[in-house]
């Protein structure tokens, strides 16, 4: 196996791991450190490849809707807007 095989094994089982409660600390770390970019360069991997992995993986991440921290939410779960519909019903229900 090449150089360039193993580096590419590496990334897709990362993201492989990513859906395995056990293993997901350990693959965000990977993602988030420059060992993913080391291996994506030897990879072959352009930016703009690396870019659409990494928002793979942030998509994978907040889709499993689980966090790491048990009682404790997420960013993503703080920061969600209200539907505007609502305020759409409102103002159309007030005129």
């Amino acid at each position: 196996m090449s150089l360039k095989g193993l580096a590419e094994g590496i990334i897709l089982q990362s993201i492989e791991d990513l859906w395995s409660e056990e293993l997901r600390g350990e693959c965000i770390a990977f993602f988030t450190s420059k060992e993913f970019s080391t291996c994506a360069e030897i990879a072959g991997i352009n930016l703009t490849d690396q870019v659409k992995i990494l928002n793979l993986v942030k998509g994978a991440v907040h889709s499993s809707g689980k966090t790491k921290y048990p009682g404790k939410e997420t960013y993503a779960q703080r920061t969600k807007r209200p539907a505007k519909t609502s305020r759409r019903l409102c103002a159309h229900a007030a005129s």
